[in-house]
Parts: C-alpha cells; structure tokens; sequence
C-alpha cells in the first residue's frame, strides 16, 4: 500500500474529501510576520512557514490529533523501560535529508544525507541544551518539554538506527512529548548543527532572505523564499521518504497581518487558508460566512489550545483573602458567557470548564463540575450570588465594596473579557472595575513586574491535553511561567495550600498508572475549584479556522497548536 492509501483506511479521512489529487500551490494567509525560523521554537502564528521542512521522531495521527494514536515519523518504533527512565527509538532506514543548493559552502555532507542515530542525537541535545546565545531568543520548546532528559547516546554508533534516551526520573508525560511537545519536528544534519553553533549562532533565529532558505530538513517541503512581511515560499521535497507525498508541489504564505483584509481575501478566492488559532476568524465574520458564503468556505470549529480566565494577583490586597476571591469566582454567570461568546449559530466556548482541557480524561466529570459553586446554573447561580455578596459584606463591611482595574491587550477579544467582568460584578456584587487595555510589549513588561490588579487573557494552556502543560509552569514554582504562575499564592490564604499543590502536581507527574494518575488530578481540581481561586477560569475558548472548499485534507481536532504541521504533506486542491 502506498502512504496516502495506509491514510484513506485511517480513522481521521472523511469520506466527503473525495480521493486525492497531486498538484497546485496552496496559498495561506499569514497572519504574523515570520521573526524566526528554528524548528525548536514550536509551532507559533509562523509555524506553517519552516516547520513542514521537519519531522519529529513520533507524531499524534495527523487527522485525529491529540485524542488519536501516537505513531512513528523518522522512528519506526520505540520502547520505554520498565523503570520509565530510558526511551529508545528504532529509527527509519533510508531517510534522506533535502538537497538545498542554498546553504553555506562552508557546509558540506548536509544535503541528501542519511538521517541516523548521530542526527537525532545532535538534535534533541540542540534543542533541548541550547547554547547560551540562543537560551535568550529561544522559545521554550522541547526545554521545557523535556525538562528530565538525563543523556543521550547512539547504542549501535553514530550511523546506526537506534537513538537512546535517558531520562533523570520517570514522567508520565514523556512519550505524549515526544509526539507532541512544543518544537519536537526539530530534526537537523549533525553537519549543519555543529555549523550552526560554531559559525552562525542565530541564524536561525534571524529571519532574513539567505537564512530562511538555510533550512533543511528531512521533511515535505523545501525553503525556496521569503521577503520579509511580504511573502515565503516553500515547494514539495521530490526525495521525501513518504512516496507519493506531498501531494501539493508547493505553499505560498503572504503576509496579511489585517485580519479584514486577510478576509475579504479568503472570500474571494485570493488566498486558500484564513489560519488558526488567535489568527482565526472573529464571531462576525464567522456569521458572514454563515450568510453569505456557506458554500464556498469551510469553518471548523475547535477547543484552542488556550483558555481564557483572570489572573489575580495575589501580592495586592484585597486578593491575598480566599473570600474575596471566592466572591468574585461565585459573582461571573458563565451561561451569559456562553451567550456572550457566539460567533453566528457556532459556540465560542466549551461549557463548563475548570482548569484541565475539557474533553481530556482529566478533566472532572461535567456533571461534578455543573454541581460546585460559581458554575452552577438557575436556583443554583441565585445562591451563588447571595453567597460572593455575603462574603463581601464580611470583608468590607455591610453593602461596602472595593474598585480594581482590568488589565488587556488592546485587542477585542481580550478587551471583551474586561467587559464582561465589568459587567458582571457590577451587576451581581456592586464591584467597580475599571479596563486597563494595553499594548502587548507593556503587557509583558507589566506581568513580569506583577504590576496589575488583575490580568484578563488566555490563562490556562495545553499543548497535548496532559495536564504538566498547565501544572507546572503554575503551581511549580521551579518551572512557573510569569504569564501563568499564580503570583502571590505563597502569601495568600489559605496559609500552606500553595505548598500542598505544588507537591500534589509534582506526585502526578510521577504517576505512570494513568487511572491512579486521573484521581490525583481529579483532587488538585477540586482543589483548586473550592479551595484556592487562584485564578477566574472561563469556559474554555474554541476558535475558527477557516479555509477554501476546494482545500481538502485538511482538520483539526482539539488543542491543534503543536501537532497540526504534519498535516501538510496529505493536503491537496480539488480544483
């Protein structure tokens, strides 16, 4: 059987794409300006850009995504140890990396190179142990995802086919990384990598005419050009390992960063892919296509790999006092934000929805999580109300209130947010919040100095629905990230509870039994759900990607950021 036939019997194909078609130049609509073009930034706003040039050793199947099976791209087996300490991957024989006529002279012994044991090696040491030059420009990447790498080594030498891992402690989340995980498509020629580092520190970091076309992989496409905010260019690699693929000859991405434009573009048949994720479609424009279009343009709803929520900072008074937070969590009727939220007949959100991705088996059962206070709804949501504004009065006094302002990003769908809550308090409990809207560079500047009330945007993560992706860099303190830790939950009350969850997310983590490791999370919800209200979550945020009925071969399942790239190579044009 042939790849593309093995993918028709799999369980992601729909039948209504009909058979696939080779040829034709795909054309995307860009929504950001390519800063930066190494594999182990992970897929971004750029991604589709450099990451096709790639493979990973395993990948989720492309047409299911997250929820469907983990499978080998370069390795063609692998096998954890009993004690969950060592990885060994069995890599593909006969895998050529590109010929790019494009690259230095001084590199040489790069193009139509096997990939072996020495490549992945050098690689996942690249990626994940970077170079101090780059520790400053480089997303977080497999670092982050591969915090427990202990060593690497090549078993049967270096131009074998068997890559060994060794990892400092078991993690449960291991294998699910290595197929999913923020930058693992980051396999490069052990050649060109020493080149890289001994030579040209960021050049793949600085995004330019010569540098972008340096890329090379053993991936579907090649790099052939790029003019900065205008448009790059890659074309179908004819020595790819996959024969048969990939079915189109090329992909052209324009940079349109107004997203109106970007539209009226996809509308009229000027570009074939909107995008995805924040770069999706707004709910307007979503009910323009419902109206008008509904034939000629495809929407496919899907859980964002971002959820919305308020983060409270907890170094500012009165939001150290559980019963303020607690108030505010009861006071938000998240049925209106349901409503709030729709874009056309579509839902712009998934009800309800604690911290863990919904649709994950760690998330808690929707009916338990329908029952707690601040999500319940009618007679329920009364109570929940009567209770925050008790819980006012006894903090401030009888009808006393206190006034906090909204930080956002000056973009509307982060200022609707603000709205909301605005809304919503004053309505419920008679609290006053003032929108503090700003620009994305203050917005850093002001979160990692913790110089806010409160901070409206997406505060809950996932990269392949494990529940690390959001645990660690929260309640962690080592891993924490600025722009999701809970900042003052060493401080705040309840006195020791930060203390209690950083070690229960930490046990989890370890917990290789998934049924065991389900209950322990299920207990860091409640938790969190009833104890802590470190964080206001929002019922989780879908977003709309959108693109040409012609296009098929093309979906997307739930939390796509980081898994979608290997989509590209069984996309085609039925035209």
């Amino acid at each position: 059987m042939t790849w593309m036939a093995r993918y028709l019997r799999g369980p992601g194909y729909k039948p209504e794409w009909g058979q696939p078609k080779s040829g034709g130049i795909l054309r995307y609509g860009a929504s950001h300006t390519l800063i930066g073009h190494d594999p182990g930034y992970g897929h971004s706003f750029e991604g589709p850009q450099f990451l096709p040039t790639y493979n990973a050793l395993l990948r989720f199947d492309p047409w299911v995504g997250v929820s469907g099976q983990i499978e080998g791209d370069l390795a063609e087996t692998w096998d954890m140890s009993g004690n969950g300490t060592t990885v060994t991957f069995k890599l593909r024989e006969g895998v050529k990396f590109q010929n790019n006529p494009n690259l230095p002279a001084a590199v040489t012994g790069v193009s139509g190179d096997e990939f072996t044991c020495e490549d992945a090696l050098a690689s996942l040491e690249y990626a994940v142990n970077p170079a101090e030059e780059r520790v400053r420009t480089l997303k977080t990447g497999p670092r982050s995802a591969l915090t427990h790498l202990k060593g690497t080594s090549c078993p049967e030498g270096p131009l074998g086919y068997v890559f060994k891992v060794d990892l400092k402690e078991p993690l449960a989340r291991t294998i699910t990384m290595f197929a999913g995980g923020r930058g693992m498509p980051n396999n490069m020629d052990k050649d060109f990598i020493e080149w890289l580092e001994s030579e040209c520190g960021l050049c793949m970091n600085d995004t330019t005419p010569e540098t972008f076309l340096y890329g090379t992989g053993t991936g579907a496409f090649s790099p052939i050009e790029f003019q900065s905010d205008v448009v790059s260019r890659v074309e179908a690699n004819p020595d790819y390992f996959r024969e048969g693929l990939p079915l189109l000859d090329g992909m052209d991405h324009f940079i349109m960063k107004d997203g109106t434009t970007r539209f009226a573009s996809l509308v009229t048949g000027q570009i074939d892919y909107f995008g995805e994720g924040s770069a999706s479609l707004l709910p307007a424009q979503v009910a323009q296509v419902q109206r008008s279009f509904v034939n000629e343009i495809v929407i496919e709803p899907v859980a964002h790999s971002w959820g919305k929520g308020l983060q409270l900072n907890m170094n500012r008074a009165p939001f150290e006092n559980v019963n303020v937070r607690k108030a505010l969590h009861l006071a938000i009727d998240r049925d209106e934000w349901v409503d709030f939220t729709l874009a056309g007949t579509l839902p712009g959100v998934i009800r309800p929805t604690n911290w863990m991705p919904p649709g994950t088996i760690w998330a808690l059962p929707n009916d338990e999580i329908m029952s707690l206070p601040g999500w319940r709804q009618g007679a329920g949501k009364v109570e929940d109300i009567a209770e925050a504004n008790r819980l006012l009065d006894e903090a401030f006094g009888k009808d006393a209130r206190f006034s906090f302002s909204c930080m956002a990003q000056s973009s509307q769908i982060y200022l609707d947010g603000c709205l909301f809550i605005k809304d919503q308090l004053a309505r419920n409990v008679g609290v006053e919040v003032t929108i503090d809207a700003v620009e994305s560079a203050v917005q850093t500047e002001r979160y990692i100095a913790e110089n806010y009330d409160t901070h409206y945007g997406s505060k809950v993560t996932t990269v392949v629905g494990d529940p690390d992706d959001y645990y660690m860099i929260s309640l962690v303190p080592e891993f924490e990230s600025k722009y999701y830790q809970v900042t003052g939950a060493e401080i705040a009350e309840p006195a020791g509870l930060a203390a209690e969850l950083e070690a229960m997310a930490r046990a989890q983590s370890k917990e290789l039994d998934v049924l065991k490791r389900q209950q322990m999370v299920y207990e860091i919800e409640r938790k969190l759900a009833t104890e802590a209200f470190y964080l206001i979550p929002f019922p989780w945020s879908n977003v709309f990607p959108a693109w040409r009925a012609d296009v098929k071969g093309w979906t997307l399942g739930p939390f796509p950021s980081q898994v979608k790239w290997a989509q590209w190579e069984r996309v085609w044009l039925d035209r």
